[in-house]
């Protein structure tokens, strides 16, 4: 009896420290990379990006997506991000739609004004041609900024993705918010890593 349960109590231990360690993954600092398969097939982005505003009644147009999937890459690669987690962020914030929130939050990745100045001063970026309303509409320029906000946060919080994406959120859900994030984001790699449609 004594045997069976120090075998039990091993196994409950090495279960107790997979999960410790699976839900701690992204208290340590992230080094980010591209972790999906181009090879994979299919185009997973397109599918993904269309159901979801589908979803909205908004409309879709094959220029459009290719050109917010560059735009995504291209300002992962800028940040050093993933763009996977840009692509988790923007379906979390808004739904690939450009809103406006109930505190002022803007576009695709929901950044305030005062946020978007703060990152500009921060990172040398310009202000849009605009104004910063623009921002609202112009996904180019949102997402841009909303990744240096990112990327801001992760360097105060020293690679820790999770306290860096409670601080994106910042309100009374923050925790919520970071724990959705993550979710989606796994489920961004799968679907990427499957080739989308399942």
């Amino acid at each position: 009896m004594k045997k069976i349960t120090i075998i039990l109590l091993l196994a409950i231990l090495n279960l107790m420290a997979f999960i410790v360690g699976e839900t701690t993954i992204y208290e340590r600092k992230v080094e980010f990379k591209i972790v999906y398969n181009e090879s994979s097939g299919g185009d997973w982005f397109e599918d993904f990006v269309k159901k979801t505003r589908r979803d909205h009644g908004l409309p879709i147009n094959d220029d459009f997506l290719k050109d917010l999937k560059e735009t995504i890459f291209d300002v992962s690669e800028e940040v050093d991000i993933d763009p996977l987690l840009l692509v988790a962020i923007i379906e979390v914030e808004s739904d690939f739609r450009n809103i406006v929130g109930l505190a002022g939050e803007m576009g695709m990745m929901q950044i305030k004004k005062e946020t978007a100045k703060m990152v500009a001063e921060k990172f040398g970026l310009k202000e849009p041609e605009e104004g910063w309303e623009e921002l609202i509409w112009n996904y180019r320029e949102n997402i841009r900024f909303g990744a240096y906000y990112l990327k801001y946060l992760l360097d105060k919080f020293d690679g820790n993705l999770r306290k860096a994406l409670e601080a994106y959120n910042g309100g009374k859900w923050r925790k919520e918010y970071a724990e959705r994030v993550l979710k989606v984001y796994k489920e961004v790699k799968d679907y990427a890593n499957s080739g989308g449609g399942g």
